[in-house]
């Protein structure tokens, strides 16, 4: 469905543009991703809040058959199990793989009348209970093959990073999560010198140094999606997010922002097996979680097996139970 056009590296400095309020964000967003995703319908988007029901949506953008009257009738008229089903279980999919959307009213009253008939999604929910939905409408029922599933669940991963990272410096001053300040604790030029370390960075130099070369050879691969996406992770350590910040003396400089997942839930897990088991329980997969933490694979195994003996669950659908129930 990707465009010769597309430019994954213009798509993700859309994402970390965190000097644009939100409503031009998300546009900037949705019109950078569109040679990726679009089928002919159009693309929609919009910020939800999952802590209420129905969903609480902002910031939308309907560029597609469907307006905010459809738009809200779809959410307003899905119940709880279509809602875990749907917004809170994946972070790439097409609608169709949703139990129950062959019955749902919306799909047979809203969608088909103007044309949709499935929609490709790139969900990006965060631990913190703010979403990001960006979807492509689509003429015909289909599924995504495992490359284009893996390729948007990354993109996603960055969306929510970027998301969380916006949150968190809107935020007024306050306490917050060991690494989830927002604030900048590393400085770097882009060939990977580092200028600045504050303390919590100071033995992740090295770690920070290979991210910001991994960023920049992802730039050589503006027309190459999955080789860009696997240079340039979502989180560094679990800890920090990069983003271009400014220029001084005809340098780009690059800054580290404490941008950790939320490690809320059961406090006889570290806060690393918080994290991981959050993620866990909004349907990411192991591998999902390792490139949006930017961990190894095999580090999310050993996390979720020591939270599984730890809460003395069964399996993952019990560990992600108990986990909710704290």
């Amino acid at each position: 469905m990707a465009s010769s056009t597309f430019d994954l590296v213009r798509a993700l400095e859309a994402v970390y543009a965190l000097d644009r309020p939100e409503g031009p964000w998300l546009r900037g967003v949705v019109d950078a991703l569109r040679p990726g995703l679009e089928d002919g319908l159009g693309m929609a988007a919009y910020i939800y809040d999952a802590s209420v029901r129905p969903l609480a949506i902002r910031e939308p953008i309907l560029d597609c058959p469907l307006d905010g009257a459809g738009l809200s009738a779809v959410v307003g008229r899905s119940d709880e199990s279509y809602v875990r089903g749907a917004w809170l279980a994946k972070v790439a999919a097409t609608a169709s793989e949703t139990p129950g959307f062959a019955e749902h009213p919306g799909v047979r009253e809203i969608f088909h009348p103007v044309g949709i008939h499935d929609v490709l999604v790139v969900n990006a929910l965060d631990p913190l209970g703010v979403g990001c939905l960006i979807g492509a409408p689509l003429r015909r029922l289909r599924r995504l093959r495992d490359a284009e599933r893996e390729r948007w669940e990354r993109v996603g991963a960055h969306v929510q990073a970027a998301l969380r990272l916006r949150l968190r410096l809107k935020a007024s001053a306050g306490p917050a999560e060991e690494g989830a300040s927002g604030g900048v604790e590393a400085v770097l030029a882009r060939g990977g010198k580092v200028e600045h370390l504050e303390p919590p960075a100071e033995r992740a130099g090295a770690a920070l140094r290979d991210a910001v070369l991994a960023m920049d050879r992802a730039r050589r691969f503006r027309r190459k999606p999955d080789r860009a996406l696997a240079s340039w992770r979502a989180l560094v350590r679990a800890r920090w997010t990069l983003v271009h910040d400014f220029e001084a003396g005809g340098d780009r400089y690059i800054v580290a922002r404490a941008n950790a997942a939320s490690a809320t839930g059961p406090q006889v897990l570290s806060a690393r097996e918080r994290q991981v088991v959050g993620c866990l329980a909004l349907g990411h997969s192991p591998k999902v979680i390792a490139y949006e933490l930017g961990l190894s694979h095999s580090t999310v195994r050993v996390l979720l097996a020591r939270a599984t003996a730890k809460l003395g669950a069964r399996d993952r659908a019990d560990l992600i139970e108990k986990f909710r129930a704290g």
